[in-house]
């Protein structure tokens, strides 16, 4: 328990120094997008399948399109095929213990997207350690770790997809 405590601790601390200048970030983010990657929270929002259909309104191909998912459930090995990490993964020093969360974050991206508006120590430093040289995001608490904020709720994803496309657009990305 006290240690659980510590390492959220931790956790927090590295998220407040975290600087998006310098961590997480993969080339000058003035690149066309082309490969994608998606943290979703699962608990705020279920409907994986959308994601597809976004990242093909994008012109990202499937095989540069990765998504992993984040939920407080103890028994999700993965939710609908994709790969989840949980709040038990937490480490030391923010490290966040997963396989398939690292085989993401090994990977430099040209865009993620952070689909959560919750304040989970783990969806910030999912954010923050997948190296992306654009950051898309919700307002909310992490925000400081995104390029483009979008403010309204996850549950309102074709206003969100509209606006995401518009500003892509607006921004040369896509």
């Amino acid at each position: 328990m006290f240690f659980d405590k510590y390492k959220e601790k931790s956790a927090h601390k590295i998220l407040r120094k975290g600087s998006p200048a310098v961590m997480g970030r993969a080339g000058n983010g003035n690149s066309k997008v082309s490969s994608l990657a998606c943290v979703v929270n699962l608990d705020e929002f279920e409907d994986v399948e959308v994601f597809n259909a976004l990242a093909g309104d994008l012109g990202v191909k499937q095989e540069h399109f990765t998504m992993i998912g984040y939920t407080t459930r103890r028994d999700a090995d993965a939710f609908r095929g994709i790969p989840v990490f949980t709040t038990e993964e937490l480490g030391w020093k923010g490290e966040i213990r997963n396989d398939h969360y690292r085989q993401v974050s090994e990977r430099p991206y040209d865009m993620l997207l952070s689909y959560y508006s919750t304040s989970a120590v783990l969806l910030g430093l999912a954010t923050l350690g997948i190296r992306a040289g654009f950051k898309v995001g919700f307002a909310g608490m992490y925000e400081r770790e995104n390029d483009l904020i979008i403010n309204m709720s996850p549950e309102r994803f074709p206003e969100f997809r509209e606006e995401l496309i518009k500003y892509l657009t607006i921004l040369n990305k896509i």
